[in-house]
Parts: structure tokens; sequence; C-alpha cells
């Protein structure tokens, strides 16, 4: 995980961060291993051709690329988000594997996949979860059942981007460890970052394999990962 840690910062600063990030390490690939991308895009294109129409990807790797660098990522609520995919056709005709019900469902990676590539047509941030869902430290909002959370989707893998504002005001930090019942003293290393007061701070994680995908076309994240964990593989 690449995971910048930013003071002064807020969920709308974080999520800006985090676009520019990923869209400044497409750029650099594109620009310095141009050669290594038009081989992988060939590569593509002929794996999909062995594939049915309808399992086909919309685009090639190349404009694929370019689609995330070119477009503003699309940003909408948690709530906002469920309310699109609950009345979309393949909930309804209960093609999803796992079907939406309304708010407080767990987003799969087949809804974040169905929001970028058939919706929104473009990178989108999902915003202001339901605090049920999310960890003890991400700041609560004013409506005391949200959260200030942010996840970013893109085409073909889904989530690449978690991260959140976080709580800095320590009455607020321990009244949600004890309703998700964590132990303060397990902690309390944590809370002595908020006794004396702190700054507003974001930040998020970004799954580095995914990007590696994301950015060579490849179908499996181990064919990504330079030194990956598999059964039996290991002698201690």
């Amino acid at each position: 995980m690449i995971e910048p840690e930013v003071a002064f910062s807020d969920l709308e600063k974080n999520i800006d961060l985090a676009e520019e990030f990923l869209k400044y390490c497409i750029q650099y690939c594109i620009v310095n291993n141009t050669d290594d991308l038009k081989f992988l895009d060939s590569r593509l294109a002929d794996e999909e051709e062995k594939l049915k129409k309808e399992n086909r990807s919309d685009m090639g790797l190349l404009e694929r690329l370019q689609f995330v660098i070119e477009n503003d990522f699309q940003r909408l609520t948690y709530r906002e988000a469920i309310d699109v995919l609950k009345n979309s056709k393949p909930n309804k005709k209960k093609r999803f594997a796992y079907l939406i019900d309304g708010y407080g469902a767990d987003l799969q990676s087949e809804h974040e996949r169905y929001l970028v590539e058939k919706i929104y047509k473009k990178p989108v941030v999902i915003t202001d979860y339901p605090k049920e869902i999310k960890a003890f430290y991400m700041r609560m909002n004013g409506d005391n059942q949200t959260v200030r959370a942010m996840d970013i989707l893109f085409p073909t893998i889904g989530e690449i981007v978690g991260g959140s504002q976080r709580e800095e005001r320590l009455d607020k930090l321990k009244e949600r460890m004890n309703e998700m019942d964590i132990d303060q003293k397990e902690l309390w290393w944590y809370l002595e970052t908020r006794k004396f007061g702190t700054c507003v701070h974001s930040g998020f994680g970004l799954g580095f394999e995914r990007l590696i995908m994301f950015i060579t076309g490849m179908k499996n994240i181990r064919d990504v990962i330079p030194f990956p964990r598999t059964p039996q593989n290991a002698e201690f």
C-alpha cells in the first residue's frame, strides 16, 4: 500500500490529492514507457479477441489510461450511489450476484464497476459512508450517521483507493470506540495522539498492485506482485 497522511487536509483536499496522484502516475507511465504500453495494449487486444463479445472491454488499454487522465472524477455520496444501483436494470432483473436492497448495503466490485463503466463512464469517488461499515477513526459527519470516508473506483478493477478525513476530536473518537466495543486500553497510544489536540488531517491507501494491474492490463493481480505469498511456498 502507498499511504500518505496529510496535515491540514479535509476530505475534499484528500480527494483532490488522490485524483491528482493517480493521474500523475498514469501520465508518467505513458510518457516514459510508451513502447511497453503499446506492447501491452496489443497483447490485451489479442486476449480480448478470444472472449465472447459481451465479456470484452469497451476500451483498449491505452484508451483506458487516457480515459482516466482526461476525465474529472465523478463525485457522489454513498446514498446517491445506492439509489442509482437500487433502481438499475441489473438490480431489478436480479443480474447482480449481490442485490442492493437499500441504504446500508456494502458495495461489491460488481456494483463499483457498474457505476464506473455503465453509468458515469469515468472514475467515480464515493463519499459519506454509513458509520456502521467504516472504521472508528473516520471523522463523523454532522448527521451522526455517516463518516467522511471516500473510495475511488476505476474501470475493470473497482476500488483502487480508500481513505478518509480522520477524527481529530478526542471525545468523538472515544464515543466511536465505545460504540464499536473497541478496548481503549489496547489503543491508548492512538488516543495519546489526540490528547492535547491535533489539526484537521486526512489520508488514503492506494493499492499499488491494483494500480500496476490497471496500467498493464493484467487480468490477475498475482501477475503484478513481485514477491507473491502463495500456499506452501515458504519454509517457515
